[in-house]
């Protein structure tokens, strides 16, 4: 039985959920708590598969309740339910929460919110992804390029001088940073060459994220062939990032928010990085099949793996602790239509970005761009007219992308 808790200062709200989630949702086992004291007491004594939690609320908000339980209960899904519209309010609650709803809130979209966490904790959980995953050697420890970023941010005294240092010692990563910084989603017309300036442009989500593809990257020790293919992903997922960027830019979504997109998009394939290193002959089946098969890479991966890779990528990040809505996007971004919101989204902007990439690069595939593509999707998030303006974004990236890698 799926455990759920409700934490709002309002009892009324709390008992108009009571009632309500008892005659639609029976099988789940709800809770509800007044304050955010309480409601980690009742964490403690029962491990809570969702806890969703109103943001505004005295002694504790929603914030400091959700940062609380992500320390003490990492396997938690989160949710945080926010009337606030001040940018500095909602990038409060990236970290600790997966999941953002704004109030008021339609008790059908809160439901199906609910509904899909537990799907992603219950697929995150399958036995086919664990075997998968021990079997994969050393692949619990992140790089040490990474490891390193992530301690020196974690020390209020650790300044950028500190970071620079670390990203400089890192010959490949320095060149990764300076080229996505005078890539397209910038618009600098001036060349950035300083490390330092490169980094505060790009952001600390963006840096970390980078460090890890590029880390993972060079501990390969692989055949020749296989050293190509993974060049090749790294430079495809930067290109995926800041087009999905440049098209949630141009969609207007939030500020905040839309910084998260490159560092979700350059991660959305890592899955397929780990796969490529771990098991390089059964990858080289796997393409084989999609070329030749008519069979996605999805259907492909799992039937050779038991897992396919945005499943493996979405445990590996939260393994490691990145925030839930980048764990999320990296897990659905093949598949936007299982999420239940149906606006204009980071997910959606990096589905499109990554079928617009291989498009334009006229990659090898088992069906065409228009086949490919969930235009039933597209309808129902209200886009399918943006596609023209989205591939314009994608040739331009492309075409800047080919001249830095020259």
């Amino acid at each position: 039985m799926d455990r759920v808790l409700f934490v709002d200062d309002d009892e009324n709200i709390l008992n108009g959920l009571r009632r309500r989630l008892h005659a639609r949702r029976p099988a789940w086992k709800t809770h509800f708590a007044t304050s955010g004291k309480m409601a980690l007491e009742i964490c403690d004594s029962t491990d809570m598969d969702v806890v969703v939690s109103d943001m505004r609320m005295p002694s504790m908000d929603g914030s400091a309740l959700l940062e609380k339980i992500r320390i003490s209960h990492p396997a938690t899904t989160r949710i945080i339910l926010s009337g606030f519209a001040e940018d500095e309010a909602i990038l409060r609650t990236v970290g600790p929460a997966h999941q953002y709803l704004a109030k008021p809130c339609d008790e059908e979209l809160l439901v199906s919110t609910i509904e899909h966490a537990l799907e992603l904790k219950d697929m995150l959980q399958r036995p086919a992804l664990r075997a998968l995953m021990s079997g994969i050697d050393a692949i619990a420890s992140p790089p040490d390029t990474y490891m390193r970023l992530v301690e020196a941010l974690e020390d209020p005294m650790a300044g950028n001088d500190k970071i620079t240092a670390i990203v400089s010692a890192d010959i490949a990563l320095t060149a990764e940073v300076l080229k996505l910084t005078n890539s397209a989603y910038f618009a600098i017309t001036q060349k950035i060459s300083s490390v330092s300036h490169a980094i505060r442009m790009i952001g600390m989500d963006t840096l970390k994220s980078l460090a890890l593809f590029i880390g993972l990257f060079q501990s390969f020790t692989g055949p020749s062939h296989v050293t190509t293919r993974l060049k090749r992903l790294c430079h495809r997922s930067q290109q995926i990032g800041v087009t999905a960027a440049l098209i949630a830019e141009a969609e207007g979504l939030d500020k905040q928010i839309t910084l998260m997109v490159p560092s979700a998009g350059m991660l959305s394939h890592i899955g397929s990085l780990v796969l490529m290193m771990n098991k390089p002959d059964e990858m080289q089946d796997v393409m084989a099949r999609v070329e030749s098969e008519n069979i996605s890479i999805i259907d492909a991966e799992t039937e050779q793996f038991g897992a396919a890779h945005p499943e493996i990528g979405a445990y590996l990040l939260g393994l490691w602790g990145f925030p839930g809505p980048v764990v999320q996007s990296v897990a659905f971004h093949h598949t936007p239509s299982r999420v239940p919101e149906r606006t204009m989204t980071p997910l959606a902007a990096i589905y499109v970005a990554q079928l617009l990439c291989r498009d334009i690069n006229n990659e090898k595939r088992a069906k065409p761009f228009a086949e490919q593509i969930d235009m039933a999707y597209l309808a129902e998030i209200d886009k399918t007219n943006r596609l023209e303006t989205w591939r314009q974004i994608a040739i331009t990236v492309n075409d800047q992308y080919k001249a830095l890698t020259k």
